[in-house]
């Protein structure tokens, strides 16, 4: 199945678009071929970065849910904020 493309007009930064003309010369492909590819990458990588952004803060989630039966001072002791006496 072929993917549906539509036409469109875009601002880009000279610089930018500098660089996406050259790598289409060097590749040997379209300047839409570059900016396509770049931006389904980015994309790709944006929804990459907010599942993992869910998924730490599920862990976190379940990580203070297991902690949750602890007394104060417990917790203390597990975040190491007290310590046994040392004998010297």
């Amino acid at each position: 199945m072929k993917a549906r493309k539509r036409r469109t007009t875009l601002t880009l930064p000279a610089k930018a678009l500098a660089e996406a003309e050259r790598i289409a010369h060097a590749r040997k492909v379209s300047l839409s071929v570059v900016v396509s590819e770049a931006l389904e990458k980015t994309l790709r990588a944006e929804a990459e970065a907010k599942r993992e952004g869910e998924r730490r803060v599920k862990v976190w989630e379940k990580y203070r849910q297991s902690l949750s039966r602890l007394t104060d001072k417990e917790m203390l002791l597990l975040d190491g904020i007290i310590m046994e006496p040392v004998d010297e």
